[in-house]
């Protein structure tokens, strides 16, 4: 089995991602197809990302204990993986369209892929830029491949914060404008026509007012840092408010608590964010925050102002107390010292940072303020324990649950704790398993998500514990109860993603028989609507570049379309996977003619949540009248099912004619 390799799981055990992972080109390498390893290791080390991340990197003695060999091409695209002493991967370079040039360079941090530079055109220069795993999420497009980023394909709201702080000390317009909404995003959101024109003019004074706002405030300087990021929960202004046509997700009333070289905390006010696709993007000119100052860019939609004094701590409140001011120095000296620390000094520091967490938890002078920083604590040390980082992160969480209970915090924070340890130790227990466990772990892992809910029968996390209960209770072919705990997501947490996929499975459950609406986008960008191909028996199979089993299906599904083509036989493979070139890459090397949708998200995609999908390869046989034959079909019957349906046609076509 490769490392590098997805495997496909058909079983949804265990986790709301099916699929688990089992643990531009760079001129040097066209030296030769095979140089002498010692020079092909110094080369690959001298090479850095183009963007700030942090990496492993090896001192120089360290260095020379690396090594570096070729990638397994039977399970992998042909390139180079470097070694650390310990035999921890540092360094990926691939050639992933077989022409012999590096196009992909992917670097590491504590054996975890964390950001890649790509050459998608394969011109030998770099044109995208990703981050991976705990170094975030963010997606950057570099059009005229200088090495900056022009616009953002993926950002969370916490990193736009932290970038709008980089671009203001750098006093960098070009930065802050790729994160600027576009007038054809405005557009392409559907809204009212008030709500369009007011965004557009507060973008466009943005833009114009940046470079004097950065250059004349002083707080931000070249030493200064982003801290944090404050926020309420993000909320959805829904199709019809003021003629809006879709549906939309906004941040309103965002700030980020920022600290000078000199190490003085304030705050950012950043405005409203909205989200479009899987990135947000920025309205507004940001300010600072002061004392008896009105803010000019607060709240568009919900019309809340940021909370002054600058020195509030996190994301808004009273203004800190001496207390949380020491504890916040205390967390950025911490924070620096972890991301230069050696392997086996970081379960000591992770332990120092995890109380740090709880004290600065404790000590907040609002419930906003408290509740960031225990869902912070949540996560980093889910992360680190997740990561081998830190080995007692399970014990550490159950006694922080303890604490917190006796505390009274606020329920919803407990529950995140909890949902957070559970999540990471069913993941840890199934990277141990063997198959032989699988039964046993997974009614384990049942029974822990059915106590979490009902313990906690109105948290944000429930609704994805209540999708997961679902997913095992329709792979063990109890219908009726996975449709039962879909329709109560549906109901309970209407706004959640949770519930998006699970309205989808409902309907996926219950349409033998039935019509079923179903529409989306083609990689070549035309529209593909289900209810225009009455007439034709339609398979829709979802199915992913890196799921093994699905490869199986389209042989099987190739020999099905050549033979019942001249039947009115359409095939629509429906495909979750991260990147469209990733598809398209692929069907250069495979001949299948038939209709190919993609939209950006995979499993999360709203393909995917359509019809509730979670599992591929999943396939939707539809019959000519346009009602649903077999909503699960299995590859191995597809023949079979599709003679009987066109003998059935030939025969009623017979009989017409008589």
């Amino acid at each position: 089995m490769s490392a590098h390799k997805p495997i496909c799981v058909r079983t949804p055990i265990f986790q709301f991602v099916l699929c688990v992972f089992p643990a531009v080109f760079v001129s040097f390498f066209a030296e030769a197809a095979f140089p002498q390893q010692r020079t092909a290791l110094e080369k690959a080390l001298r090479f850095k990302p183009t963007q700030d991340v942090e990496i492993d990197v090896p001192g120089d003695d360290e260095a020379e204990k690396c090594s570096i060999k070729e990638t397994d091409t039977s399970s992998s695209k042909p390139g180079w993986i470097v070694l650390d002493p310990t035999g921890r991967v540092i360094r990926r370079f691939l050639d992933t369209n077989d022409d012999s040039n590096l196009d992909q360079l992917g670097y590491f941090r504590g054996g975890i892929e964390v950001y890649r530079d790509i050459d998608t055109d394969y011109d030998k220069k770099f044109d995208q830029m990703r981050w991976l795993g705990p170094a975030g999420s963010r997606w950057g497009i570099d059009k005229n491949q200088d090495g900056k980023i022009d616009t953002w394909k993926a950002i969370s709201a916490e990193e736009v914060s932290s970038e709008i702080v980089e671009a203001i000390k750098t006093r960098d317009a070009a930065r802050f404008a790729a994160l600027l909404v576009t007038e054809s995003e405005i557009d392409n959101l559907d809204l009212g026509p008030n709500h369009a024109r007011e965004i557009k003019e507060r973008s466009r004074a943005a833009a114009a007012k940046f470079q004097d706002f950065a250059e004349g405030q002083e707080m931000l300087d070249a030493n200064a840092s982003w801290v944090h990021f404050g926020g309420l929960r993000p909320g959805v202004i829904p199709a019809g408010t003021e003629g809006s046509g879709k549906d939309l997700l906004i941040y309103d009333s965002v700030t980020a608590v920022v600290a000078s070289g000199d190490k003085k905390h304030g705050q950012l006010s950043i405005g409203t964010l909205l989200l479009v696709d899987k990135a947000w993007r920025v309205i507004d000119t940001p300010e600072l925050i002061v004392e008896g100052k009105p803010i000019a860019n607060g709240g568009m939609f919900y019309q809340i102002n940021p909370i002054s004094p600058a020195s509030a701590v996190a994301g808004g409140g009273d203004t800190a107390s001496e207390e949380e001011q020491k504890l916040y120095a205390e967390y950025e000296e911490l924070d620096t010292k972890i991301q230069s620390a050696a392997a086996g000094d970081l379960p000591a520091l992770n332990q120092q940072r995890a109380d740090l967490f709880m004290k600065m938890a404790l000590a907040s002078q609002t419930p906003e303020n408290r509740s960031n920083w225990i869902r912070q604590l949540a996560d980093v040390v889910g992360n680190a324990w997740r990561n081998g980082e830190f080995p007692d992160g399970n014990s550490f969480l159950q006694e922080a649950i303890t604490t917190l209970l006796e505390k009274k915090v606020d329920e919803s924070d407990i529950a995140y704790v909890e949902y957070r340890r559970l999540s990471v130790h069913n993941s840890m227990q199934l990277d141990q398993a063997t198959s032989s466990d699988y039964e046993k772990l997974a009614k384990e892992h049942l029974k822990s998500l059915r106590d979490f809910v009902e313990k906690y029968p109105k948290a944000e996390p429930s609704a994805d514990a209540m999708l997961q209960i679902g997913l095992q209770e329709e792979f063990d072919g109890n219908v009726q109860e996975a449709s039962d705990w879909y329709r109560k997501i549906a109901t309970e947490f209407g706004q959640s993603d949770a519930a998006r996929k699970a309205r989808g499975a409902a309907l996926r459950l219950d349409s033998e028989g039935k019509t079923i609406p179903f529409t989306g986008t083609t990689l070549d960008n035309k529209k593909y609507d289900l209810s225009t191909r009455t007439g034709r028996v339609v398979l829709l199979q979802y199915w992913a570049t890196w799921c093994e089993p699905c490869k199986d299906d389209l042989r099987l599904i190739k020999q099905a379309f050549e033979k019942y083509r001249g039947k009115n036989f359409e095939v629509v493979s429906i495909s979750l996977d991260s990147s469209a070139d990733e598809v398209r890459k692929f069907l250069k090397t495979e001949n299948l003619p038939w209709i190919h949708l993609y939209e950006d998200g995979g499993l999360d995609s709203p393909l995917a949540d359509q019809l509730g999908v979670s599992v591929v390869p999943t396939m939707i046989l539809v019959g000519a009248d346009g009602k649903v034959i077999d909503r699960n079909l299995n590859s191995a019957d597809l023949d079979k099912i599709l003679s009987r349906q066109f003998r059935s046609d030939d025969k009623s076509d017979s009989e017409s004619d008589k």
